[in-house]
Order: C-alpha cells, then sequence, then structure tokens
C-alpha cells in the first residue's frame, strides 16, 4: 500500500477527489429546467412567417439564450408568429438581460460616412484568442477604465470593399511619419441601426447630448451627436416634449411614407406619443441609461473607431496600384468604467455576432415562471441506478475472473471518476439536465468497459509468466497493460471524436450538448486518471499475490 501511494497518479487521484468533494460542497451542482425549473419566454413575432423563417428565428434565440449549450434551453416554435423559449434562470436581473437581447434583431453594421464598409454577413470568424488582441486591458488606472477587443476575420469580398471605401480616408495635418499627423474619418460599429424609424428627441435632451463622448462613461473627447445622427439615413427631430408643432406634424407626415415606427426620448409626453401615433407611427420609448449618452441606446451604437494611416493606404498614391493592401483581419474596440461593464459590452457584441440576425424582429417578449418537470427525487433515482450500476459490473467481473481483490477496486475508480465529474461539472457552472444525467450513465459503463480490457490483459500477463520462466511477473504486467492502454485510448478517440463535433456545433443541436460534454469529461477523466489508477491498483494487487504465492512455495 505505501508503494502504491508514492505513486504520483494515486497521489494526483486523490487531490482531484478532494478538490472535486470541496467544489460540491462549496459550489454545488446547477440544475436545468427538467430538475430546477426556470423561466419560459413567450415570444410574438412581428408578423406570421413561413416554417423555414420561424425555425431559423428559433435556432438564432436559441444561440442567443444559450450559446455555450450550458443553461439548458429548450427552444420551440408555436404556429407561424410565436416561439417558446425555456430557459434554467430564475434571477430577475439575467432575465432582463436576456430579454434586452433577444429584442435585438442583430444587423450588425459598420458604418462610414452613412454608408455600410461591411455587415454581420461579412465577418466569416470571431477570434476569441487573447494573443490576438481578444478581452480586456486596463488602460486607465485611477478611473478603472478598460478597453474591449474582439477581433475578426472579414471575407474576401468584405475585404476588398472596406478597402476601396476607406481609401485615403485621413487627411494630413503633421509630416506624416506618425499616425498624430493625420485627421482620420471614423467608423461608426451599430447593431440594428434604425434606417427604419425616425428619432424624436426632447429639446433639454438633445442640448444635454449635444456633445456626446466618443465613448461611453468617458469624458477625453467629444463628437457631435449630428455626427452620429448623420450615420442612420433617416429623419430625426428635437422637439418641445409637450406638443408637436403643425410644421413638425406636417414633415412628420411626410415622413410616414418612409418610415413607420418612431424611437422617442423618455421624456416626450403622452400628448407628444398621441399625435405621433395619429399619423400612424408606431412609438417605441428609450429609456435612457446611467452609463451611456441616450443617442446610443437609441441608434444601437456599439463603438467608434478612428481609421489608421496603414489601413487607409496612406502611403500608396491610387487603388490600381500594386502596393494598395486589404485588410482581412480587424477589430473592433470600445471603452468603459468598470471591468464588469467592458466585459458585458464585450460579451454584448460577441453574442449577436455568433448568434447571427434575426430574419424577422420580434414585437414583445412575456414571461413566466416554470415548474422542473422531474424535480430533484429523479436526480436521486439517477443516482441509485449508477450505484447499482457500478456494483452489478464487479459482480459480473467477480463471476467472469473469480478475482474479488479486482472487482472491488472498480467500485473505487468507477465512484471517483463520477465524484471528479461531478466536482468538475460544479467548477464551470454545468447546468445538468436529462441529456447530462443520461451522459454521466454511460460514463459508467465506459468505465466498465475499459476496466474489463485491463483485468483481462492483466491475467493473461500473469498467465504467460507461468508458462514461460519466473522472475519476469513485473515486466509481462507492464506489457499487457501498454497493450490494454492501447485498446482503451483507441476505443476512447472513437467516443471523442463522435460527441467533439456535437459540442462545436453548440446551439445547432443544444439538446445533446449535456450528453457530448459529460461524455467527453467522464472519458477524458477515464483515460487520464481512473484507469491508469485502477491498473496501478490491480498490478499490484496482482505482484503482492505473487509474491505471496511464491514464499508459499518455497
Amino acid at each position: 500500500m505505501r508503494t502504491l501511494l508514492k505513486k504520483p497518479i494515486i497521489v494526483l487521484w486523490i487531490v482531484l477527489i478532494l478538490i472535486a468533494l470541496i467544489l460540491l460542497g462549496v459550489k454545488g451542482l446547477k440544475y436545468g429546467v427538467d430538475f430546477s425549473g426556470g423561466t419560459a419566454f413567450q415570444i410574438a413575432l412581428e408578423k406570421p412567417v413561413s416554417s423555414d423563417e420561424i425555425n431559423q428565428t428559433a435556432a438564432v434565440i436559441s444561440r442567443r439564450l444559450d450559446w455555450s449549450g450550458s443553461k439548458d434551453a429548450k427552444v420551440t416554435p408555436s404556429g407561424n408568429q410565436y416561439i417558446i423559449a425555456q430557459l434554467a434562470e430564475s434571477n430577475p436581473d439575467e432575465i432582463l438581460k436576456l430579454k434586452d437581447t433577444l429584442l435585438k434583431q442583430g444587423r450588425f453594421e459598420a458604418v462610414l460616412d452613412g454608408e455600410v464598409l461591411f455587415s454581420g454577413d461579412d465577418i466569416k470568424s470571431i477570434f476569441k484568442d487573447p494573443s490576438k488582441g481578444y478581452g480586456l486591458l486596463e488602460i486607465d488606472k485611477q478611473n478603472k477604465t478598460y478597453q474591449w477587443t474582439l477581433p475578426f476575420l472579414l471575407s474576401p469580398e468584405g475585404a476588398q470593399k472596406f478597402a476601396k471605401m476607406t481609401f485615403h480616408k485621413c487627411t494630413p495635418t503633421g509630416s506624416g511619419t506618425s499616425d498624430s499627423d493625420y485627421d482620420c474619418s471614423k467608423t461608426y460599429f451599430f447593431i440594428d441601426r434604425p434606417t427604419d424609424s425616425i428619432i424624436v428627441m426632447d429639446k433639454e435632451l438633445y442640448l444635454e447630448e449635444q456633445e456626446v463622448p466618443i465613448a461611453p462613461e468617458m469624458a477625453s473627447q467629444f463628437i457631435p451627436i449630428t455626427d452620429v445622427l448623420d450615420q442612420l439615413n433617416t429623419s430625426y427631430y428635437n422637439v418641445d416634449k409637450n406638443a408637436l408643432s403643425a410644421e413638425e406634424i406636417t414633415k412628420l407626415t411626410s415622413d410616414y411614407n418612409k418610415y413607420k415606427k418612431a424611437i422617442v426620448s423618455p421624456a416626450i409626453s403622452d400628448n407628444v406619443k398621441k399625435q405621433l401615433e395619429g399619423i400612424g407611427y408606431k412609438v417605441v420609448v428609450v429609456d435612457k441609461s446611467a452609463t451611456q449618452p441616450w443617442i446610443w441606446d437609441a441608434t444601437g451604437l456599439k463603438s467608434i473607431v478612428s481609421i489608421t494611416p496603414g489601413i487607409a493606404n496612406m502611403d500608396v498614391p491610387t487603388i490600381d496600384s500594386t502596393r494598395f493592401k486589404t485588410f482581412s483581419q480587424l477589430t473592433i474596440t470600445g471603452n468603459a468604467n468598470g471591468e464588469a461593464n467592458a466585459n458585458a459590452r464585450l460579451d454584448d457584441l460577441l453574442v449577436i455576432l455568433e448568434s447571427g440576425s434575426l430574419p424577422i424582429p420580434i414585437d414583445s417578449i412575456s414571461t413566466e415562471s416554470i415548474s422542473p418537470y422531474l424535480g430533484k427525487d429523479f436526480l436521486n433515482y439517477s443516482l441509485l441506478i449508477g450505484i447499482i450500476a457500478i456494483f452489478l459490473v464487479s459482480v459480473v467481473l467477480f463471476i467472469r475472473y473469480k478475482y474479488l481483490k479486482l472487482a472491488l477496486p472498480i467500485i473505487l475508480t468507477a465512484s471517483s471518476e463520477i465524484i471528479i465529474l461531478l466536482g468538475l461539472l460544479a467548477l464551470i457552472n454545468f447546468r445538468l439536465d436529462l441529456a447530462a444525467v443520461a451522459g454521466i450513465l454511460a460514463t459508467i459503463g465506459t468505465c466498465a468497459d475499459s476496466s474489463i480490457i485491463i483485468v483481462d490483459e492483466l491475467l493473461k500477463g500473469k498467465a504467460h509468466h507461468r508458462e514461460v520462466a519466473e522472475g519476469h511477473t513485473q515486466e509481462s504486467l507492464k506489457a499487457k497493460i501498454k497493450h490494454a492502454f492501447f485498446i482503451v485510448f483507441a476505443s476512447a478517440s472513437t467516443v471523442i471524436a463522435t460527441m467533439l463535433p456535437i459540442v462545436i456545433m453548440g446551439g445547432g443541436i443544444s439538446k445533446l450538448i449535456g450528453f457530448a460534454v459529460t461524455i467527453l469529461l467522464g472519458t477524458m477523466i477515464g483515460i487520464l486518471i481512473a484507469r491508469p489508477v485502477y491498473s496501478q491498483i490491480a498490478r499490484r494487487i496482482l505482484l503482492t499475490d505473487e509474491e505471496h504465492a511464491s514464499h508459499h512455495n518455497e
């Protein structure tokens, strides 16, 4: 036993079991809708759509609610205008955040001088790699200001269009030896830029935001509010909050031929709203947040980034020059006060870009709490089934090999494998749904399969020693363990190759995510920890028995 405890793999095994037990005690497991209930989102689309469009919309909603597949989101179309989404989430703040994310149509556009440079359809991939710049950077410790950066890859067509539209969009102001010697145009990044809506602001707010910071919560550089509004290609008004003038009503009536919605500031009175509705506009009130100018929320503005002289090809005489360059790898950056705010802005943009835009806008969302379908009793039954399965496997092995000492460690290592797996799930806040529980039970099956292979090979090694020569038991057992692990790793590779695409595809087949994740993690824990531990214990048992047999013969 002392020899075993000196083995690094045994020490690591014990440490991991202790860590897993601590995680389960401190953090606990999180459960999906089936076991703990959650929230149902009743989503009404703006108009009836075809079956293909509603299925596509449901897929986008599923990715937005649960882009990692870890929250047990269940999204189902209902008829041709409604979608029901169930999510294992009950925190009111999180629910409001999710509703806000869902209500965005998600049409991403980079705009220069009112023209679209590229859209979300032109973005081929997003680099979530810190080595490429992704993440947060503290740029002002005193004010706790962070810059967030989202690098991405443009399609060849998008890169070509970007290069042509930004060509020579910088004006020299100095010698031209550095970026500071140029005054460059700005690109505006929007989500759901309101090209189909007019903007109606009360005069007080318009004066307050006549100049707005170039980045939310930052007062280091300002731009006129008209610079932002000019990127919309729509009409905007600053009016008396209590009543519209006759001239304004005439112009608004004319604009109604092109625009059907009116985005209004929160101070606009009910009287003005009724006047707008009387013309025919659908009035949408956008509240003023405490963290950024109202115009940012109203227009969907996410970031303002100046073009650099290098990207603008300022050192190239013409577009037809052989030195003219296109740039596929670009970044979206922004600033925010506080790490949490910066991370929220980065995540918000990331979710929208990864999920894609909604084919049809959402008209309204209502929510209600839902009760668990199965409850915690089902988990207890599942645990009991797992224990019985481990016990029966050990019994079968004992009946097959008549070797109780080799059967008992299977119960120990299989149990420890499940404990470590549950501890890891608790660490990553993964929600256990019905599919995940099925994956855990299947993990027990793979454990039994591998254990049988190891026992079979070890007993063959022992028998081979008796036939050949004495004194070579240890070498023979080592050779058989290597052969056993070759088979175990080959079997595990097929499981990983099968399950990995499901995890990578994520929201596309989210109902299988729980099963795939638990099988993958269980398989990795098994081949890296549990199987080597079992082989060491089994090998030590056989060597000890062989030594006892030798002493008895003497």
